[in-house]
């Protein structure tokens, strides 16, 4: 069986925990935070090699980087496929999901210790930041259809990348930098209300919450440890 290594409250480990229960693949979780190192659970290392979550344990060895392992889930194991066929239409979902994690995702991520601490970042970053997710926000207007789901009427692996990420995207900027650019892509809404419904959905949403409070007393017990950027 598959063994998901890694933690609830993270959106990276969410992803891959959304796309096995969307496939309908069993598998099991393995509770292990981010900051694995010499100083926290060194033995991590020899599954992950840079201490990062979500990693996968298959038959045939360890994997890490969600991306990567969302591949091997479609192309190793039957069930719903999260991936069209055609090779322009993977091609235009691996367009979106990639802008979805690095013109989204990761500006907002920069702002997590500003957001742990409660404290705005410097005027240059934060207008750095809002720049980078303003043209993040842009290509997913320019190019999702918000039909039923970000690219048709097919849940698909955009559709893993959008609801989890978009919803905490929005909340770290607005609470850091009061500010939403995705609040203005017209549908983004009312889809990730849509997608909210999902059972599957609601299972990693219950999970998260569950998981948020260990989560927070982790990063206590172990301040000098790597912030949660570190996950992929």
């Amino acid at each position: 069986m598959l063994r998901l290594h890694g933690f609830s409250a993270s959106n990276y480990y969410n992803i891959v925990k959304l796309a096995l229960l969307e496939k309908g693949l069993p598998f099991e979780e393995v509770t292990v935070y981010t900051g694995a190192g010499p100083h926290y659970r060194p033995d991590f290392l020899v599954s992950s090699p840079i201490g990062k979550v979500p990693c996968l344990e298959t038959e045939h060895g360890f994997l890490t980087e969600s991306r990567c392992i969302l591949d091997y889930i479609e192309n190793a194991h039957s069930g719903v496929a999260l991936y069209p066929a055609d090779a322009f239409s993977r091609a235009k979902l691996l367009e979106l999901t990639q802008i979805i994690d690095l013109y989204l995702e990761l500006p907002a991520r920069r702002l997590l210790p500003n957001y742990f601490a409660r404290k705005p970042p410097p005027e240059r970053i934060a207008n750095e930041i809002t720049a980078e997710v303003s043209k993040g926000a842009h290509a997913v207007r320019e190019l999702a259809k918000f039909d039923t789901f970000l690219l048709g009427e097919q849940f698909t692996a955009a559709d893993v990348a959008g609801v989890i990420h978009f919803p905490i995207v929005r909340h770290i900027l607005t609470k850091v930098l009061q500010r939403d650019p995705l609040g203005d892509v017209p549908g983004l809404s009312e889809y990730v209300a849509r997608l909210e419904l999902r059972p599957t959905v609601q299972r990693v949403r219950a999970d998260q919450a569950a998981n948020y409070p260990a989560f927070i007393q982790h990063l206590q017990t172990n301040s000098d440890l790597a912030a949660p950027a570190t996950n992929a």
